[in-house]
């Protein structure tokens, strides 16, 4: 039985209707634990809250909250302390992917993810890390991820700094905390199947990653769940592969990370419009007025040259046909052209 002194232990989950959050409920139901569950999505809350009920006849209150506004997290707290409940298990999982580059989606939705995945991150923590403390006693769960470890590249571009902030985070109050008897990770796993990139709309092109990437979201829960009971970490990355690859992107400078972004980016770049080559001459469209010669050099057409022959032949009598000058030596005066009907 999950007890500390007299007490059952209760977790607070965020982001519990899917994915890792669910999962954690049902770790954490079948382990004792009462549960205060909360998420956008009411319906299935309480679809989960019935299951876990009857599976392990625990106790579970639904309390549904929107962690995008601002006031969330205070009015979370309010509830559970209108209840009377103490959270001794803090699960910070709630969260989600923006497909796209930056400037694809408008700034409401960049602000809304650093809400979700910093702000009520970080307030939740501000709240309940305290009076853990005070009891002696807690656990909190910080779900980041082994993106945190890569350097920003375009697209997706607020997930890997929001989870490298979620990491340094869990880092910096794990110090403050551990002595006071409340151990706090940051859980970083890889590719873990889950909804998240349904709503991020990139399902597709991950079931075309081979099979040996993705992790199954209760062991990464077994894991983070027995790394915080016994004080381990503070950052937990689930998977050989991925504890591997975690140390590859500290090795590698983040100068030559960016670098070969950039050469991948450059080969995929689109070929320029053809309506982006300069055009020799801008053509006016319009048809000849007929009023002022054109100005141009004559064409490929032999100019009339009587007159200029007439003259040559008055100023020296007998004297032999001069040779026709080249075109451009003396611009004969061209014709008025004639409009053209």
């Amino acid at each position: 039985m999950a007890t500390t002194g007299n007490n059952k232990l209760t977790a607070l989950i965020t982001g519990a209707s899917a994915g890792i959050g669910r999962d954690y409920a049902r770790y954490l139901a079948a382990r004792d634990y009462d549960l205060v569950l909360t998420a956008r999505r009411v319906e299935r809350l309480e679809e989960l809250a019935v299951e876990l009920k009857k599976a392990f006849g625990t106790k579970v209150t639904v309390l549904p909250m929107d962690l995008v506004d601002p006031d969330a997290p205070s009015q979370l707290a309010t509830a559970i302390k209108r209840r009377r409940l103490k959270i001794d298990y803090l699960v910070n999982n709630a969260g989600y992917s923006i497909a796209g580059k930056f400037a694809k989606s408008p700034w409401q939705v960049h602000r809304d993810m650093i809400q979700v995945m910093m702000t009520a991150v970080t307030e939740l923590c501000h709240i309940f890390a305290p009076l853990m403390a005070e009891r002696g006693f807690g656990r909190i769960v910080n779900v980041a991820s082994v993106a945190a470890f890569l350097p920003g590249s375009p697209g997706a571009t607020l997930y890997s700094p929001v989870k490298a902030y979620v990491m340094r985070l869990s880092q910096s109050l794990a110090r403050e905390y551990q002595v006071r008897g409340v151990n706090i990770i940051a859980l970083c796993p890889g590719y873990t199947w889950s909804e998240l990139h349904d709503v991020a709309g990139t399902r597709d092109r991950m079931n075309r990653m081979p099979k040996f990437v993705w992790l199954e979201a209760p062991r990464v829960v077994n894991d983070a769940h027995v790394a915080v009971e016994t004080g381990k970490g503070p950052v937990i990355i689930n998977g050989l592969l991925y504890r591997f690859l975690s140390v590859v992107f500290q090795v590698i400078p983040d100068n030559w990370m960016n670098a070969l972004s950039r050469g991948k980016q450059s080969q995929q770049k689109e070929p320029p419009s053809p309506k982006a080559k300069p055009s020799g001459k801008k053509p006016s469209g319009k048809k000849p007025s007929g009023k002022k010669p054109s100005g141009k050099k004559p064409s490929g057409k032999k100019p009339a040259s009587k007159a200029t022959s007439k003259k040559s032949s008055a100023k020296k009598p007998g004297s032999k046909t001069p040779k026709p000058k080249k075109p451009g030596s003396k611009k004969p005066e061209p014709k008025t052209p004639k409009p053209k009907t």
